[in-house]
């Protein structure tokens, strides 16, 4: 899949690459994982996509979480909106917590209607 953002990408592709720029610390091309409305946000502290950089960078530099997709849950989808969970698992490989994260992944109507990020979770 390579670690940037392409046009035409699948909502498990968006999601996917989501996390491990997150783990891999590019904070520039993670941004632009996410819906336009969210990137025009990423400099006011508190926002959403600061409040996501900051507590997914501690879960995997403090704790040394990683991701890894799980599923798409068909029930809460539809054509223009995915759910979609993830694997959180500890440094040795251990599910961590509930063991599966839910990301929201959206059609962006500002964004030629590529799949992006919406609402994510560590």
């Amino acid at each position: 899949m390579g670690n940037t953002v392409k046009p035409g990408m699948s909502p498990v592709e968006i999601a996917t690459l989501h996390y491990e720029l997150l783990m891999k610390d590019d904070r520039d091309e993670w941004l632009k994982t996410f819906r336009k409305h969210h990137r025009d946000q990423v400099d006011r502290y508190g926002s959403s996509p600061d409040l996501y950089w900051r507590t997914g960078r501690k879960y995997v530099d403090k704790l040394g979480y990683s991701y890894k997709f799980k599923l798409v849950d068909e029930k809460y989808s539809t054509d223009d909106h995915k759910k979609i969970f993830f694997h959180r698992l500890s440094k040795e490989g251990k599910p961590q917590g509930s063991g599966q994260v839910p990301i929201h992944i959206r059609k962006d109507e500002e964004d030629n209607d590529e799949w992006r990020v919406d609402v994510a979770s560590w």
